[in-house]
């Protein structure tokens, strides 16, 4: 998989409260921390939901226009009251909940005017177009633009973390200068040339590089955890990563 997926606008939110689980657990709770708790998740993960927006047919506005309803309903009404735990991946209740949602939308005819929805959720759609440019660029189905997003997003906020890991002025050089290898079985180019300009010996290049890509690797799996409720469906959520961006 590739490591250079677009950088997705984030919100800057505490992850100790933003799980999945916390949410299907506590979704009869409304006083509780799962309101809270999922405007969280849905500041991280709207790109995936404009994706299949567009792939479905709307325009840019329109799809900007159902995805802040869409959250808006979900947040503000009663669109927990479907979660049960045989719905435990964040990702497959978001997709089932706006399907559903654009179903109805089109029934009934609604041109959603912007800024019609009071107290949307804050996110910086303006350059939504450009975030899911490849998943607009290829003739791609909802579903798959859909799931091609959401990888990217998991894979940007892991390489966020990792980026932050390395602060100061000679592991910034090292991660900007490794970045390129942490796709799978990436490759250090004129090893011995990079780790001279670095200040390195090769064999500590390599090592560096290992580390980075198994730290990344870590990441991404920390990542998947928050959106799933399950253990078991970790390694599912993993192999759908991987399917969706080959």
């Amino acid at each position: 998989m590739s490591t250079q997926p677009q950088r997705t606008p984030v919100a800057n939110v505490g992850f100790a409260t933003t799980q999945w689980s916390v949410i299907l657990h506590a979704a009869d709770d409304v006083s509780g921390a799962s309101p809270g708790a999922l405007e969280a998740l849905c500041s991280i993960y709207w790109p995936p939901l404009y994706a299949y927006a567009r792939r479905d047919g709307l325009s840019p506005q329109d799809a900007q226009d159902a995805v802040q309803d869409f959250l808006h309903r979900l947040l503000h009404g009663n669109g927990l009251a479907s979660v049960s735990p045989d719905k435990g991946r964040f990702r497959t209740f978001l997709l089932v909940a706006l399907k559903n949602f654009l179903i109805s939308r089109a029934r009934k005819e609604q041109a959603i005017k912007r800024g019609g929805a009071a107290d949307r959720l804050c996110l910086d759609t303006n350059n939504a177009e450009a975030l899911c440019e490849s998943e607009l660029a290829d003739q791609m189905s909802p579903d798959k633009a859909f799931d091609r997003r959401w990888a990217h997003t998991i894979m940007t906020l892991a390489l966020d973390r990792l980026r932050d890991e390395h602060k100061s002025i000679q592991q910034a050089r090292v991660f900007a200068a490794l970045q390129p290898v942490l796709s799978e079985g990436g490759r250090v180019e004129n090893q011995a040339a990079l780790a001279t300009e670095l200040g390195v010996t090769p064999g500590a290049l390599a090592t560096a590089a290992t580390r980075l890509r198994q730290r990344y690797r870590e990441f991404i799996e920390a990542e998947v955890r928050r959106t799933v409720d399950k253990p078991a469906d970790v390694q599912e959520e993993l192999r759908a990563l991987r399917t969706a961006w080959t």
